[in-house]
């Protein structure tokens, strides 16, 4: 699919109402599910199309329906699930453009996404607060702070995906921020002070696993410090997720050494 012909055919059925359920059938038709992979080609010239201060009221209700669409209504590998997987996507576009009233509905569809059953729609908030990220970080900044206190398992790991985005991460403050989150998180899960039930850990484990290297590929001294930090645990939760990111070829190859010196803590 061309993504520049896309958007712009999504543009014009946007500023039309009368269009909308073409549009509908369109994207459930793009969807490629059921199956393995979405099309995120389509979802994401979809999100693209909103990122401008054209967004008409038809348009914005359109998104509100669609991301209120509940696992009934949009079961998990159904086309249907599409729909709101898309649109959270375009409200994290459209934040920037948003009124304040606006914006508040696109956090608080943001938040409900993390903890949904389907994982596509955590994988869409994800996805949406980098939108909102590449805009101003200083806005899932504020709205991580302000949850991580009270963060479920789901959250974090929202939390950690969400900044794993290379593009965010070329400022360094961005980068230390990162680490600086994702060591309290760590912190919380060696001290035994949340309560995880076991498919939510899995899925906050399987996001450390990957996201705490992205990190420390960009802020390494800070990065293997922390690190070693649970290297050095006996929590085998805690020893499989810095073995995975010690293996992932980002730190594995580039910084060989620091990768073996934390292997030698580990075994010690």
């Amino acid at each position: 699919m061309n993504s520049k012909v896309s958007k712009n055919v999504f543009y014009g059925d946007l500023q039309e109402a009368g269009k909308y359920a073409e549009l509908e059938q369109r994207l459930l038709g793009e969807s490629n599910l059921p199956g393995p992979r979405a099309n995120l080609g389509a979802a994401s010239t979809f999100a693209d199309a909103f990122a401008s201060d054209w967004v008409v009221s038809e348009a914005w209700e359109l998104l509100v329906q669609w991301t209120g669409k509940t696992e009934a209504e949009a079961p998990t590998d159904d086309p249907r699930e599409f729909l709101p997987f898309c649109a959270l996507q375009a409200m994290g576009s459209y934040y920037r453009y948003a009124e304040p009233a606006r914006q508040e509905i696109i956090l608080e569809r943001c938040r409900a996404a993390m903890n949904d059953a389907r994982w596509r729609m955590r994988e869409a908030a994800a996805m949406a607060l980098q939108r909102i990220g590449e805009q101003d970080f200083g806005v899932l900044r504020a709205l991580f702070d302000g949850m991580k206190g009270t963060a479920n398992a789901l959250e974090q790991r929202a939390f950690v995906a969400a900044l794993a985005h290379p593009p965010m991460l070329k400022e360094q403050a961005n980068v230390l921020y990162a680490l600086e989150l994702s060591e309290e998180i760590l912190d919380q899960i060696a001290a035994g002070q949340t309560r995880y039930g076991a498919e939510e850990f899995r899925v906050l484990s399987k996001g450390l696993e990957y996201a705490l290297s992205v990190f420390v590929e960009r802020a390494p001294e800070q990065g293997f410090r922390m690190l070693a930090k649970f290297a050095v645990t006996d929590d085998k939760r805690m020893q499989k997720i810095v073995k995975s990111n010690l293996g992932k070829a980002r730190l594995a190859k580039k910084f060989s050494q620091d990768v073996e010196r934390i292997q030698v803590l580990m075994n010690a």
